[in-house]
């Protein structure tokens, strides 16, 4: 009974910020979406409006505040809408089985939203995926360390995340690819991932791998990814598993082979129809293992969906860990907007005549009421707010 209670709540996506819900609206006209539960955040009413959900999935965040004006590329006031909409968050994706965030990083909501969005599904303890896109080089080095700072914020709290460059399209499209063209590719190859992730921690899997699996894999750990995606049906030809192989390997997000070959971690999903044959299943497989590295950790999943039909659809994701440190945290709000500094390079903060500031101790004290004792106390939600914070919650400062 439990089971099929947890096979009857919804796999939810959402598009957080401009790319996120652009992503969504390629994502709203595949066939194979359809059992998902769509949903459009944003705080720009013109996104929004441009989005091809019905207006009940499209969400207008801190409409009070921004007033559907975006955040301009502002991280702390997308930190600042988001947390707002806590409440609301929380009843759009309530009852949720999955939580998977689409996003853009480098601009003002989504980058700044991302951590609220993976601590409301801490607290609804709904597993949650992320799936970022990284900005291309052309669209600048600020963008880029926004982005990357991004990263670090969210890679503690969320329970995967897998982040794109989008550079990787530059690996397969000719130097003449319209720019519009480009962005478009791109977020149709995320739509197109989502569905594969969603599919390989499905309940109805022949060869289960679980989100366990996945964050098992990853261990919370730096990394980027190249997403591959192919598809095939009996019109394509007899061996249309074959075929919807070499079109995975051959799609502009995955970075070519070499990418396979070089990866630390590959997820791989096969999806079809009723007719999915075991012989075939394994063939494909198979010969998908010759692509990747001997000592590369490989997770499989297999599955088969109605609405499918003849159709088959080949999804990897091949993980490789960074190496390198994150970015240094720097001096500004949360790390973003910060300036850079040289590494090991402490300056002193000086003040208008030369000298130096120290940073005072901040002098956190239990106190009564005083003369408020006997007024009316200022009660939200249970609690009395003339009492300070730290008092009213019991926070005991740890001063080393």
């Amino acid at each position: 009974m439990e089971q099929q209670q947890e096979i009857n709540r919804p796999i939810t996506v959402i598009g957080l910020g401009g790319a996120g819900v652009k992503i969504i609206g390629r994502l709203a006209a595949l066939p194979h979406a359809a059992h998902l539960k769509l949903l459009a955040v944003d705080t720009d009413s013109g996104v929004l409006e441009r989005s091809p959900l019905e207006s009940g999935r499209k969400f207008l965040a801190d409409e009070k505040w921004r007033q559907g004006k975006g955040c301009g590329g502002n991280v702390l006031e997308g930190q600042r809408s988001i947390s707002r909409e806590r409440g609301n968050i929380e009843d759009l994706v309530s009852g949720s089985s999955l939580l998977l965030i689409a996003c853009g990083l480098g601009g003002g909501t989504a980058t700044g939203g991302v951590a609220a969005f993976a601590g409301i599904a801490k607290k609804l303890n709904i597993p949650s995926i992320f799936i970022a896109t990284m900005p291309f080089s052309l669209e600048g080095r600020s963008k880029r360390r926004i982005a990357e700072n991004g990263v670090k914020e969210l890679l503690p709290v969320a329970d995967v995340l897998l982040y794109l460059p989008n550079d990787l399209l530059f690996t397969r499209l000719s130097g003449d690819t319209p720019v519009e063209k480009a962005f478009e590719m791109a977020d149709m190859e995320v739509a197109r991932t989502i569905i594969g992730v969603s599919e390989i921690i499905s309940h109805n899997n022949l060869l289960p791998a679980s989100l366990a699996d996945i964050k098992e894999a990853l261990k919370k750990q730096k990394s980027s990814a190249g997403i591959g995606v192919g598809t095939a049906d009996s019109s394509d030809g007899l061996n249309r598993n074959h075929i919807a192989l070499q079109r995975m390997l051959d799609s502009p997000l995955l970075g070519g082979i070499e990418k396979l070959q070089d990866a630390d971690t590959v997820i791989v999903s096969l999806t079809g129809g009723k007719d999915l044959k075991i012989d075939e299943t394994k063939k494909t497989l198979e010969a998908f293992g010759k692509f990747v590295h001997p000592e590369c950790n490989l997770i499989v999943g297999a599955n088969t969906a109605e609405n499918y039909g003849e159709q088959v659809q080949i999804t990897a994701i091949a993980i490789k860990f960074d190496t390198q440190p994150l970015p240094a945290e720097n001096t500004g709000t949360n790390g973003f907007n910060a300036p850079e500094t040289k590494k090991n390079e402490e300056k002193p903060k000086l003040d208008l005549f030369g000298a130096e500031l120290e940073q005072a101790e901040l002098p956190l004290q239990n106190i009564s009421r005083g003369i408020f004792l006997n007024t009316t106390p200022v009660i939200h939600q249970g609690e009395d707010l003339d009492v300070p914070t730290f008092q009213r919650k019991g926070i005991i400062i740890d001063k080393g």
